[in-house]
């Protein structure tokens, strides 16, 4: 139970930290899911590679096996020639292959998007919560490595987050329980039901990550609306940069000149100091593109599904933050330089 007691002091004041509601503790509350959630999830992986540990040893004697048999030296054939026929000896391996994690695969597991990936190919975790993981995750390393926090939307985040947590909590299997100490405050309570609840200690993950959705609730309607908001306040932002590049390029400009002299490549001389040619380049973005952006943010208004929304939001940031940063340093300069007049 201790090892769940960790987890669940987490949750636990994240909860407190919602209610305070102040940045700098939404803030924290992010990088305390956040945590929670690699955790759960390294011994979820942790979990998958003890139940083939099995298997995975025995492939691993066989490929030896088979290794010396393909020797060069004498005495390695001659100890590899025991037991099973070389089509045996294959069939085993491939076989074994098809249901056993390797070893570069258990290496890779130990970056947070390719674990999601892994337990979601496991079926440890639901596809649809992939997306909203990791983009909850790319937030987190803003704010926590960059010094980089996006205020605006930090609430229905961390809402949205601890949501997310909890269905990764949800889909954790406890495995063998040892007896140790009493638990702290924050698990005991969860351990206050009937005599027939406490006969089942391994579902304890559940009906705490069902109280604490209970608890903290997430209004998707309040959630939605924040989100929407934001996306088309940066869409519009990213509409009048663009036209405020074009009404402030030298020698006059048409529309979508703004949009395309945002990708040219640092060595394209000629589409810089050249019109025509930046017009004759095929970029991959375009206005239109701005505009189903911008649709898209809008119809975003209809969706019930959670992790829709957010996946949602996380492709459409996807798609337009490396443009949206180019505009912002572009204005930027136009600015200062007739700041400088």
């Amino acid at each position: 139970m201790k090892r769940l007691e960790l987890v669940i002091v987490q949750f636990e004041e994240v909860k407190r930290l919602i209610e305070v509601g102040r940045v700098p503790q939404l803030r924290l509350a992010h990088i305390l899911l956040d945590s929670a959630v690699e955790l759960i999830m390294h011994r979820m992986a942790e979990a998958v590679f003890d139940a083939e540990r099995f298997d995975f040893d025995r492939l691993q004697q066989l490929r030896r096996l088979e290794a010396m048999r393909k020797s060069d030296k004498p005495l390695n054939r001659k100890f590899g020639a025991s037991g099973p026929s070389d089509d045996e000896l294959r069939a085993d391996i491939q076989r074994l292959e098809k249901i056993v994690t390797s070893t570069t695969q258990r290496k890779k597991t130990t970056e947070f998007g390719k674990r999601i990936d892994f337990l979601v190919g496991k079926k440890k975790l639901p596809e649809d919560l992939a997306p909203v993981l990791k983009k909850l995750h790319d937030y987190r390393n803003e704010t926590y490595h960059r010094d980089q926090h996006r205020v605006e939307v930090i609430r229905p985040a961390v809402l949205i987050y601890f949501d997310a947590a909890c269905t990764v909590l949800d889909h954790y299997e406890l495995g063998m329980l040892i007896g140790d100490d009493s638990p702290g405050p924050e698990l005991a309570r969860f351990q206050d039901g009937t005599s027939s609840d406490r006969q089942n200690p391994f579902e304890l993950p559940q009906r705490v990550a069902k109280q604490l959705r209970e608890e903290v609730g997430l209004d998707l309607r309040a959630v939605r609306t924040a989100l929407v908001d934001h996306l088309l306040g940066r869409l519009d932002d990213l509409e009048s940069g663009l036209a405020y590049i074009e009404e402030n390029t030298s020698g006059g400009a048409i529309p979508g000149d703004g949009i395309r002299s945002m990708q040219i490549e640092d060595d394209d001389l000629e589409a810089i100091f050249d019109k025509q040619a930046l017009r004759s380049r095929k970029y991959p973005l375009t206005m239109k593109d701005v505009r189903s952006w911008i649709e898209r943010a809008t119809a975003m208004e209809g969706m019930e599904d959670k992790h829709a929304l957010f996946a949602e939001l996380a492709a459409l940031e996807d798609a337009f933050e490396d443009l949206e940063q180019k505009v912002r340093k572009a204005v930027w300069v136009i600015d200062e330089a007739a700041n400088m007049r």
